[in-house]
């Protein structure tokens, strides 16, 4: 099965507020090789309100076979910044 990778923190924690950029992730399978292009990212991440939030990977290869799910952490806290 194809293999996928986090680019980046796995855990990632900001103020409510702040962008968030997703740094994305890579894939890859012994037969197809990258395939990257490929991965399906889903995300409930909501930086205007705070929580914990996930955002998942998942791949297919050629021959439908699936990679493990893999989560990124995204943590959004409180505003503590001041202006």
């Amino acid at each position: 099965k194809p293999v996928i990778t986090i680019l980046g923190d796995v855990e990632v924690s900001l103020e409510r507020g702040t962008d968030y950029s997703e740094a994305g992730a890579t894939a890859s399978d012994n037969i197809d090789g990258d395939i990257t292009s490929s991965i399906i990212i889903t995300s409930d991440v909501d930086v205007n309100a705070v929580g914990t939030y996930s955002v998942n990977y998942n791949v297919n290869d050629a021959a439908g076979n699936s990679a493990d799910q893999v989560t990124r952490i995204v943590n959004i806290t409180p505003d503590v910044t001041k202006p």
